[in-house]
């Protein structure tokens, strides 16, 4: 990666991290669908907008439709609702556990979709260290959780395998323009679980509203939906699946990080150590590699106007 690219990679893993305290704060409010409805909606605003004012229109050809449904069903919709689902029963250590298996399931699958993704050696290492460090560092609070409710820990493997099939997907149907492209994907999955949503709040009622619960849900939607969207269509092209998963290792490492900055909690022995074997896997990973650029990017950076509808 150049430097522009991590720097946005960085900022890219800080959004998505702080999400997850965003969705504790905005469960204690909002039921998941209401709660993933409404950081759909808001961060649909947000990119159509943006879109609007830089570009003029959204105007994508059927097949960006099309991948823009895929992407926003498997990348948004699927996984968020299954993420908050889960977080109303499990730990968050053990859902940074079972995130971890994204980065793994793409590195393996990504070779046979992509000629320029490997499959070496110190990828693999890479892969080891960086969800060993996860374990260590969720520890025996997450681990004892494994023995409690089977639903909940297959919602988190199945949002993790969501975000894995998207990255691939999205880097095999690169579109040339960032902007477009999420701003439809997001704008297809507010379309849908809104409708959804709308029939449930028919039946049961507007739910209650909390400051803090709202404040969470405006920062998922700008943040973690809509900046990080624009942020991930850009880079997944040029970085590629295997090193964008690699943000599912980071992520517990920044929780814990959060913890120590904002709350003042004071971390035990296994946080040392498994914040440098989490750092040593991203590296390993995001390493050098030799410079042979995939036709995905070559179509990504230089496809014709006309492909963008």
């Amino acid at each position: 990666m150049s430097a522009k690219e991590f720097g946005l990679w960085v900022l890219l893993t800080l959004l998505w991290g702080c999400s997850y305290v965003a969705i504790d704060i905005g469960l204690e409010a909002f039921d998941p669908f209401t709660l993933v409805s409404g950081r759909m909606i808001i961060g649909a605003l947000m990119l159509v907008i943006v879109v609007f004012l830089v570009d003029g229109s959204l105007r994508l050809s059927w097949r960006g439709w099309a991948i823009a449904t895929t992407v926003g069903l498997t990348g948004n919709v699927f996984p968020f609702l299954l993420i908050s689902f889960a977080e109303q029963h499990v730990n968050s250590g053990l859902a940074a556990l079972l995130m971890g298996v994204a980065p793994i399931v793409t590195l393996a699958v990504a070779p046979l979709i992509h000629t320029d993704e490997t499959l070496g050696p110190l990828k693999v290492l890479g892969a080891a260290a960086g969800f060993g460090g996860v374990l260590v560092l969720v520890g025996p609070e997450a681990l004892s959780g494994l023995t409690g409710d089977l639903v909940p820990k297959l919602a988190l493997v199945l949002a993790a395998l969501c975000y894995a099939f998207t990255t691939l997907f999205a880097r095999r149907f690169a579109w040339p323009n960032a902007r477009q492209m999420a701003a439809a994907s997001v704008l297809v999955g507010a379309l849908a679980i809104a409708s959804v949503t709308a029939f449930k709040l028919s039946s049961h009622g507007l739910p209650g509203f909390a400051l803090p619960s709202v404040l969470a849900l405006a920062y998922l939607g700008v943040g973690s939906t809509g900046l990080a969207a624009i942020l991930y269509f850009h880079l997944v092209p040029r970085i590629g699946a295997t090193r964008m998963q690699q943000t599912n290792y980071v992520i517990p490492v920044l929780g814990t990080l959060l913890g120590i900055a904002v709350l003042g909690e004071e971390p035990d022995w296994n946080t040392w150590l498994a914040i440098p074997l989490i750092l040593l896997g991203v590296y390993l990973v995001s390493g050098k590699q030799r410079q042979r650029v995939g036709r995905s990017n070559v179509w990504a950076e230089k496809a014709p106007a006309a492909r963008s509808g």
